[in-house]
């Protein structure tokens, strides 16, 4: 007897995926799932891809706590061809400069002399670093779980980039870590190496929903669309980003829609005797109140409709009184009207819904639109005068859909009013972005091709962000060949290619105008 009840508790709980006819479980927090490149991150993997071959940049990926850091770090290691030398490290709570240098030491296979003192180990990398540029070679470390580094560590790492020339193909460093790591690079403020940080957001609800549909697909999920942003949506809430979280509701939901199924085979247990009769008495006691309760509602109805309708006298509505008071001799009620008034049918509706047309008494020195105007709500008197205008024949704005008030947009920088003008599916080349609007004049003023350079600015973390963008390009490709033409200072920073729509978007949004 216990082993069926076992077996039957094996059933109602078996692995969904056997109902869905999925060869994996799609929900498992497992890092080498598939890549799930929407909301942006195919995008920034191909960002970063760039400048980790093409810049002496130091890279830093920002995100909250479960946003899919160590994936996405996962997946940019995997992404270099296999000669390429790649150390990818987790940083733990508590590490050392000697530890994570030491890490990277051992990785690369780097020979060390004596005691595996800090001093000792960067020297290893700088030759490393040096030789592998000599033989066009990549060299990358990535970095998960970064904020665990100490303010010792990051300096260390911020030094290995030190002197690098324009080629950029020595030693790359790529940092993952939550967002407030930007304010502790800010801090070191070194001027010979390129800090670009790059923020990973949580999935919208719209995003979420794809990537719930997506890890079912790639699970070998053959039906319809599982997952809708109705559904999702509380699970969304309540995940606040952490896709952990996330997983584990589209799970819970996945098993409870499959168990109802898998037990009706099997049956539920017979409820007691005891229980079927307290449900027969309620059920029987529900069914007399409910017969008891039409027929007092039916002998209610009765006596209402025999009872005989007492006319009741149509006086005029309020406003139609004072309306006639004020008019005085000059709006006469005929006394057809008023017979008629009298003896209005009872389907008609009371005298409170009864309005007088505006358009039928004008008042004194204004036509029927602006009285008309005067019984709706107050309105602006600029908007009053824009409709006059509009109104009238000999008006220039009469055949043209009506401008944005200029009073309700800020003033918009040249460069910016360039690029607003633009194609949104062109593309350009960042340079630069720095949070100083000095430092960006001052860098723009040292370039050979200063007409060639525009600059917007934008948020980063809530705080000012200043960019500048050279080149319209009508595809990636073609940006992406223009960076050799650039000057080698610009090359050496490691320009990519970003979308227009993307920055008019951040222009937009900073300017406050529609999009």
């Amino acid at each position: 007897m216990h082993s069926a009840d076992t077996e039957a508790s094996d059933t109602a709980l078996a692995d969904y995926r056997q109902y869905y006819g999925l060869t994996e479980d799609p929900f498992q927090d497992d890092v080498e799932f598939t890549f799930f490149g929407g909301a942006g991150r195919r995008a920034l993997l191909e960002q970063l891809q760039h400048l980790c071959q093409f810049s002496a940049s130091f890279l830093a990926v920002l995100g909250k706590p479960g946003v899919g850091k160590s994936r996405v770090a996962l997946e940019l290691a995997n992404s270099f061809e296999p000669d390429d030398e790649i150390c990818l490290l987790n940083a733990e709570p508590g590490v050392e400069a000697a530890d994570v240098l030491g890490q990277m030491v051992r990785h690369f296979s780097l020979p060390l002399e004596g005691e595996p003192s800090i001093g000792r180990l960067l020297a290893a990398l700088r030759h490393f670093a040096q030789v592998a540029d000599e033989e066009d070679r990549l060299a990358l470390t990535i970095i998960d779980d970064a904020h665990h580094l100490d303010e010792k560590t990051l300096g260390a790492l911020i030094s290995l980039l030190q002197g690098q020339d324009a080629s950029g193909r020595r030693l790359h460093i790529v940092l993952f870590a939550e967002p407030e790591m930007v304010t502790r690079l800010d801090q070191f403020n070194m001027h010979d190496v390129l800090i670009h940080d790059f923020e990973l957001a949580s999935f919208s609800l719209e995003e979420a929903t794809d990537y719930l549909n997506f890890r079912m697909e790639m699970s070998d999920y053959m039906g319809p669309e599982v997952f809708t942003e109705e559904q999702v949506e509380p699970w969304w809430r309540r995940a606040e980003g952490r896709l952990p979280r996330l997983h584990h509701q589209a799970r819970q939901w996945l098993l409870e829609s499959v168990t109802p199924r898998q037990s009706k085979p099997g049956g539920r247990p017979p409820l007691p005797v005891v229980h079927i009769v307290v449900v027969a008495v309620l059920l029987g006691v529900l069914l007399m109140v409910f017969l008891y309760r039409g027929d007092a509602e039916e002998e209610a109805t009765r006596e209402t409709v025999s009872a005989p309708r007492e006319a009741q006298p149509v006086t005029l509505p309020a406003r139609e009184k004072r309306l006639e008071a004020d008019a005085g001799a000059d709006v006469v009620v005929p006394a057809e009207e008023n017979h008629s008034l009298t003896s209005l049918p009872s389907e008609m509706p009371s005298p409170e819904t009864i309005e007088v047309e505006p358009s039928t008494l004008p008042s004194e020195g204004t036509d029927g639109d602006s009285s008309a105007e005067a019984s709706e709500a107050p309105v602006d008197k600029t908007v009053q005068s824009q409709r006059s205008a509009a109104s009238k024949p000999g008006s220039s704005e009469s055949s043209a859909a009506p401008a944005p008030k200029a009073s309700a947009l800020p003033d918009i920088p040249e460069d910016e009013q360039v690029i607003l003008s633009w194609r949104p599916s062109d593309y350009t080349l960042q340079l630069l972005g720095a949070s100083s609007r000095e430092s960006v004049q001052r860098y723009l003023s040292e370039q050979p091709n200063r007409a060639q350079l525009l600059s917007f600015e934008s948020r980063r973390q809530g705080e000012p962000w200043f960019v500048v963008v050279t080149g319209r390009y009508s595809s990636s490709e073609a940006a992406r060949q223009a960076i050799t033409q650039l000057p080698s200072t610009q090359r050496s920073a490691g320009p990519w290619p970003r979308v227009v729509e993307d920055i008019q978007g951040e222009i937009k949004a900073l300017r406050n105008l529609s999009r």
